[in-house]
């Protein structure tokens, strides 16, 4: 079971404590939050790159992926990439001149595949989230045309920095979250994603189960297209989509069904030991316990 986790769970914490974190816990693989007051941030310059991506391979550890906060269905005016265009490299900036988003979008192409030279395995990757700015549909509801517009902007822009990608060796994977929180919404904008794109998904588990998606259903829509899958936990409010995030096993998502139909899909595609990677929620949720406890918890679970 190969660990990882992201370094949402440990806000504002170094380099070396991140390096610490993950020898005491087993974790091989992290998630680099791209944001300000991290470690890793929009506008790097190519020395500070190098020196996280030398330490980081120099501890074994693999990027799993830049976790940046582009939305590419946000419209240009309003989209928030919590700063990913600053530092866009100069030969592609002109790609996005009009578009910020897709700007940030390439910035943190450029961004993924410098912090991740050192990686043993596996290709650079960097995370985007749909971010429409709009609430999802509801399960069987037909989407509205604002979102039918919403999902073809998202693939057009993933389709724009496709080349970009495939020059740095980078797989863009757009998250279940947000206005796309199932597996039915992120395909619908795969649809109209090229099919020689480097483009999978990342199933956040969370998203698609407190929207009423069925993990078995999740998996069937995702099976050609899912990288690897972020776990968590929670109890779901009563008569409401939100939920109270708990250590893992302490909620209700069905976490070991959810990592035999991950297991599955990865089978599939040649990949015997997916990442199991934890997405613990503390830099939004501060009262919750250390990273660290919630690995050990995950480790129960899915032990």
């Amino acid at each position: 079971m190969p660990l990882a986790f992201s370094t949402l769970g440990c806000p504002g914490d170094s380099l070396e404590q991140v390096v610490e974190l993950a020898q005491k816990s087993g974790a091989t693989g992290v998630e680099l939050r791209a944001a300000a007051g991290e470690f890793v941030y929009p506008g790097m310059d190519a020395a500070q790159r190098s020196d996280v991506a030398q330490a980081l391979a120099s501890a074994g550890l693999t990027v799993v992926t830049l976790a940046s906060y582009v939305s590419v269905c946000a419209p240009p005016a309003s989209a928030y990439d919590d700063g990913a265009g600053d530092g866009a490299a100069d030969a592609h900036a002109d790609q996005g001149a009009n578009d910020p988003v897709l700007a940030g979008l390439l910035a943190a192409v450029e961004l993924a595949a410098d912090l991740s030279v050192g990686n043993a395995s596996g290709p650079a990757q960097v995370r985007v989230f749909p971010g429409a700015g709009i609430e999802p549909c509801a399960l069987g509801e037909d989407p509205s045309a604002e979102m039918l517009a919403a999902d073809k902007l998202g693939a057009s822009r993933l389709n724009a920095a496709a080349e970009r990608a495939r020059e740095r060796g980078v797989v863009i994977l757009l998250e279940t979250h947000d206005s796309h929180p199932r597996g039915g919404d992120i395909v619908r904008i795969l649809s109209h994603v090229a099919a020689d794109a480097p483009v999978q998904v990342i199933w956040d588990l969370m998203h698609p189960w407190r929207h009423d998606e069925e993990p078995a259903r999740t998996a069937e829509l995702l099976a050609d297209s899912l990288a690897y899958a972020q776990y968590k936990d929670g109890v779901r409010n009563p008569g409401t989509n939100t939920v109270t995030l708990t250590l893992p096993g302490q909620g209700e998502l069905p976490l070991r069904e959810m990592q035999r139909l991950v297991g599955g899909i990865s089978a599939n595609h040649g990949i015997e030991d997916p990442w199991v990677s934890l997405e613990w929620e503390r830099a939004w949720h501060p009262h919750l316990p250390p990273l660290a406890e919630a690995l050990e918890s995950l480790k129960a679970v899915l032990a």
